[in-house]
């Protein structure tokens, strides 16, 4: 039987998750890319009164849960990601089941949903960039890229909800054993993920 190969690139907005899964899935031969901002969207369109929590942006989910601090931005955060892993858990299952590959990038990156699967289907790594300024600037660049009606100057400022909620990812997944890139020089972290991607995959990229 064919086995399916499921990479997982996690990271909050403007770490280069879009581009680098793109690049990634068009040297490797994947022929299927998933975005959580679509599949959020997706859930949206059913939400109820009783479970609204996707009515909210990520950087404005912390309003279920009092004033803007560090600790409300993070449940609201979780409250998302929870309710979306459900349907992500159902999606992976599905691909492994089916013997499809696929590349999916998500803001909701949580560990405690990757234990289910095993290391030989399921390659989760996650992006970040240390440098607060150049975070903003590549933030403010996405435009001219990937998200080209989507100004990067909106999600500038809310950095600092961005930046708890990575502080918080890679405080719980560094005992995980996840591969983490620090994406300060672009085309070296892309090389490395496609090189990590390849062996996992056992696919020799396209030149």
């Amino acid at each position: 039987m064919k086995k399916s190969k499921i990479i997982l690139i996690g990271g909050v907005p403007g770490v280069g998750k879009t581009s680098i899964s793109g690049y990634i899935a068009s040297r490797l031969g994947i022929n299927i890319v998933m975005s959580g901002d679509y599949l959020r969207e997706f859930l949206r369109a059913y939400s109820f009164e009783d479970n609204d929590s996707m009515k909210y942006s990520v950087y404005d989910s912390w309003k279920d849960f009092g004033p803007m601090n560090e600790d409300n931005i993070i449940k609201g955060y979780l409250k998302q990601g929870n309710l979306l892993w459900k349907g992500l858990h159902r999606l992976i299952s599905r691909a492994i089941e089916n013997g499809e590959s696929m590349i999916i990038e998500v803001l909701y990156f949580m560990p405690q949903f990757f234990q289910d699967f095993s290391k030989q289907d399921l390659l989760p790594l996650y992006l970040y960039i240390s440098d607060e300024e150049l975070h903003a600037r590549r933030l403010n660049e996405r435009g001219e890229f990937t998200h080209y009606n989507s100004p990067g100057s909106r999600l500038v400022s809310h950095l600092f909800e961005y930046r708890t909620i990575m502080t918080y990812t890679l405080r719980n997944i560094n005992d995980a054993g996840i591969m983490v890139y620090d994406n300060l020089d672009y085309n070296k972290t892309r090389d490395e993920i496609l090189k990590k991607a390849g062996d996992f995959a056992g696919r020799i990229p396209d030149k």
